[in-house]
């Protein structure tokens, strides 16, 4: 049992990938940790991910995919990831070997996530610290401007617990409505979730109290579109994700295209929150079937037919022998057929070469209907993690309105914000780079330098 009147080192409020991968480093340091997970067991949204540890595979490959990221925290992810990688493997979880063109630019490699959580969640309860798991109501302790620990419900019993140094890793504010209405624009509200429910803004809130800033990127957040009307839960996010969109025309209920398709299926996400009835419609040809939509979306990926599960599912589909029989369909769906007509005839055109008005970019590598049967899918966005949250440095410390750290405050994963902008370069990685560093700088503060352990 864990002594809790005892001082710890660190506090991690929030046990998914960042507060593990943070309690990891800290304790091998030397920390006593405390792990707070609100949820009934660790993991968090890191628990129902596919485990793919990625990024930028260099700092050039970063700059044109988030030319307005943090131009600090972004390069210190890319050169964190080799770190990241030798953490897991360190502790004993496999690693598959790496491949270097995830959603064709990022370096990858695939984890045994829930081995991970299981491995560091017992390395905690091991060495000193605890896990407490169901735990409500956190309430930070300040004293002299400075965050001293924290107090929190668990059990029904309502227990302080005094710690050098806090880090939030609460997994981000994606499911609360009016953080997300707040931030990210009307109608997000009902983004629906594709992570886990218990991540709704604790630690923004805990860090915006305690007197840290917002970061920038607010508006923006990661996830990917699923067909539609489908409930959102893990068996349909994991199994039904439209990755190969980037491959197809994507159109609003007006019939008219609204985001260069070829960025990526997670840009186009973000795209249709702003457009009528926050519904679109993706459209492709047979080529793209065969040799994108049926094709694994990355190495251990699910070969599935995504039209035909999401048939089965209740979503609105439609697979018709010609493009004029899809676009009667398509139309029934609620989406003005001339103006789907024009858009469809003008994407042709631009994609033969022809100078014609386009509502959107037309993509690098255009995907014209040419050969049927011709297949459709109303889709719906759906939010993982937001982009934005509380400011923080390069060593995670949360920062004031003024850029100066709040003393002993720290934020990780999806409650530290501003690193990524429109275009996503990783998730679990973030955590464990900064949930990493995170503990660095709390271990410098809680205890001098001399009495650190050595550990690379």
């Amino acid at each position: 049992m864990t002594d809790l009147t005892q001082p710890f080192d660190l506090i991690v409020v929030g046990a998914g990938a960042a507060g593990l991968a943070a309690a990891n480093r800290a304790v091998d340091l030397g920390g006593r940790v405390l792990l707070l997970e609100k949820g009934p067991v660790p993991g968090g949204s890191a628990a129902l991910s596919a485990g793919i540890l990625w990024t930028a595979p260099n700092l050039d490959v970063l700059r044109n995919i988030q030319p307005d990221g943090d131009p600090v925290l972004g390069p210190l992810v890319v050169e964190g990831y080799d770190q990241a990688v030798q953490d897991v493997r360190e502790a004993g979880v496999s690693v598959s070997d790496e491949w270097l063109d995830h959603l064709e630019w990022g370096r990858a490699c695939k984890i045994d996530i829930k081995e991970l959580i299981s491995t560091w969640s017992a390395k905690v309860e091991a060495t000193g610290g605890g896990l407490l798991t169901g735990v409500k109501d956190v309430e930070l302790t300040v004293e002299d401007g400075a965050v001293a620990g924290a107090s929190f419900e668990v059990d029904g019993e309502r227990i302080a617990v005094l710690s050098s140094a806090v880090l939030l890793a609460t997994g981000g504010f994606q499911g609360d409505p009016e953080l997300k209405q707040k931030f990210i624009g009307n109608g997000a509200d009902d983004i629906a979730v594709r992570s886990n429910p218990n991540s709704v803004g604790d630690g923004f809130r805990l860090g915006a109290a305690a007197g840290g800033a917002a970061s920038r990127h607010l508006s923006g957040f990661y996830g990917h579109t699923l067909p539609s009307p489908l409930p959102v839960s893990p068996e349909v996010f994991l199994r039904l994700t439209l990755y190969f969109s980037a491959y197809g025309i994507m159109v609003n209920r007006l019939g008219r295209r609204f985001t260069d398709e070829s960025l990526g299926d997670e840009v186009s996400n973000q795209a249709v929150v702003r457009e009528p009835g926050r519904r679109g419609v993706l459209i492709w040809d047979d080529e793209v079937q065969q040799t994108r939509a049926l094709a694994v979306p990355y190495p251990s990926g699910m070969a599935l037919d995504r039209h035909a599960e999401a048939r089965k599912l209740g979503a609105r589909t439609a697979e018709t022998a010609t493009l004029e029989e899809l676009i009667d369909v398509v139309a029934t769906w609620g989406v003005d057929r001339a103006g789907l007509v024009e858009t469809l005839e003008n994407y042709q055109r631009a994609s033969d070469g022809d100078s014609v008005s386009l509502d959107a970019p037309l993509p690098q590598r255009p995907s014209p209907l040419l050969k049927g049967p011709f297949r459709a899918v109303e889709f719906q966005p759906c939010i993982t993690i937001p982009f934005g949250g509380l400011r923080v440095n390069g060593d995670s410390q949360v920062l004031d309105r003024d850029n100066r750290p709040v003393t002993g405050l720290f934020a990780a994963g999806a409650d530290a914000g501003g690193a990524q902008d429109l275009r996503y370069v990783g998730g679990i990685v973030f955590g464990f780079v900064f949930g990493r560093r995170a503990a660095d700088a709390a271990m410098r503060t809680s205890r001098p330098s001399d009495k650190l352990v050595a550990v690379s």
